[in-house]
């Protein structure tokens, strides 16, 4: 039975630890790149984001040290995450973070004009179905004041050079004529 890791192992160990770090530390500049597209602003729903950030490394680290140290905690671990994520934030966080920001400007400009096409597109779609249904509302209108002599139970036929109506309601089937004008 062995109690205590080798020092290979350790090594390892360390180095993984440093890695996750260094990984922990581009997934937290993905994080701000995140809540700057869909707010506008660094600042705005910062707690939240810190929280969710905490919330993955909390899992990531849980998961790391079940299966690289075989769930113990082990100081160095923590050491190395906390190394990584240095070395990241003073090394490659100021190169590559400001052509990220760029490029985010840029997609938010595009989906502001994406958006400001639809809106325009969805307002004269709302205008032209205004406007049909005040016409259809219009001429309707017309058509029940012009025709106020309709009667709802007669059947319409038209005969060669006459109008037969038929009532429904006789039994006998009378049909009664008008000539057509």
């Amino acid at each position: 039975m062995n109690y205590m890791p080798t020092l290979a192992q350790q090594v390892v160990c360390f180095m993984y630890s440093a890695g996750l770090g260094f990984t922990l530390g581009i997934i937290y500049d993905l994080f701000r790149m995140l809540f700057y597209l869909l707010t506008g602003s660094d600042k705005k729903f910062l707690l939240l984001r810190d929280i969710i950030y905490l919330f993955t490394v909390l899992a990531a680290t849980f998961i790391f040290l079940l299966v690289t140290c075989d769930g113990e905690l082990i100081l160095y671990v923590f050491l190395a995450q906390g190394l990584g994520v240095y070395v990241y934030f003073y090394s490659l966080s100021g190169i590559i973070y400001p052509p990220l920001r760029r490029f985010v400007n840029v997609i938010k400009r595009l989906l502001m004009r994406i958006s400001a096409r639809l809106t325009a597109i969805k307002t004269r779609f709302c205008t032209l179905t205004e406007k049909i249904f005040k016409n259809l509302h219009k001429t309707t209108k017309k058509d029940l004041h012009i025709r106020h002599n309709i009667v709802y139970n007669f059947f319409v036929s038209l005969c060669s050079g006459r109008l037969v109506l038929k009532n429904r309601g006789d039994e006998d089937g009378s049909e009664s004529e008008k000539a057509e004008t």
